[in-house]
């Protein structure tokens, strides 16, 4: 039940997959692979500390990102601790990561009612903007952009005037150190979580057993009788980005996020369910 609940649920993404379009035309040609005169550059998220059984869910605006005109190649990510050394899955597992572009108004500063989201190409308004992330699922997951292709960021002529183009990263990441199951904790189990409300403090419904709404910033997977308490550690989320800087030679690509999700209206338990991705 907990399983066909997270399918339904429109926000958790269970299936996904970047497919990267070339927008070839016939009038270009191509003069080079850029397979070998890309940059590299590491770059930390801020540090964010959990104990057994605690869970954050933030979002980081203004991240450290290479800037100007460039075509990105490929971006990784993985959970490491203060000594850098990569955490294994089964200790803290990521839910999820995203990396989301946006403008944000020069005048105004730091205020995220007034930045414009600059979504990917996907088909769910209002829902999965990200370029790149998801699920503990990309960890080592080949995202390299190959040939003459790279996906187009930074272009003055996209950014609305009076706006500078910036990115956001949101971790949400669930400690499972001596918890009573790690599967029912990183699936999101309300029962495990003991909770009836979701973040916000509105009731979820009696049909929702399992999700997003139960595992959010702050909330506590129940432990296993018997452990003995060990001390919070402090996280972050490296990322790895290549690219190189635009030029008329590179074919542009967009991307696009397929999710299983609810589409149009279901019923459940004889309760409808309205999914938001059409």
């Amino acid at each position: 039940q907990v399983k066909l609940t997270m399918l339904v649920c429109a926000w958790r993404t269970l299936l996904s997959s970047f497919l990267m379009v070339a927008l070839a035309h016939a009038s270009q040609s191509p003069r080079g692979d850029h397979e070998t005169d890309w940059k590299s550059a590491a770059f930390l998220s801020p540090k964010f500390s959990l104990g057994p059984g605690s869970v954050q869910n933030k979002y980081y605006p203004d991240i450290d990102f290479p800037r100007g005109h460039i075509a990105m190649k490929q971006v990784n990510a993985e959970l490491v601790d203060e000594e850098g050394n990569p955490v294994p899955l089964y200790e803290t597992y990521i839910h999820h990561w995203l990396l989301l572009r946006y403008y944000e108004p020069v005048a105004v500063g730091r205020n995220l009612s007034k930045i414009i989201v600059a979504r990917n190409s996907g088909v769910c308004p209002n829902a999965l903007d990200q370029y790149f992330g998801l699920g503990s699922e990309t960890r080592r997951t080949e995202t390299h952009v190959p040939g003459p292709y790279g996906i187009e960021v930074g272009n003055p002529a996209e950014i609305p005037d009076g706006y500078k183009e910036k990115w956001m990263l949101n971790v949400h990441a669930i400690d499972t150190r001596g918890v009573e199951s790690r599967l029912g904790c990183t699936e999101c189990r309300c029962d495990l979580y003991n909770v009836t409300k979701g973040g916000d403090g509105t009731p979820l419904p009696k049909h929702y057993l399992g999700g997003l709404s139960c595992c959010y910033d702050g909330a506590q997977c129940r432990l296993r009788k018997g452990f003995e308490m060990i001390n919070s550690r402090g996280l972050y989320l490296k990322y790895t980005v290549k690219w190189v800087d635009w030029d008329v030679s590179i074919v542009p690509v967009r991307i696009y996020i397929l999710d299983v999700t609810v589409i149009g209206t279901r019923i459940v338990n004889k309760t409808v369910i309205q999914g938001n991705c059409q």
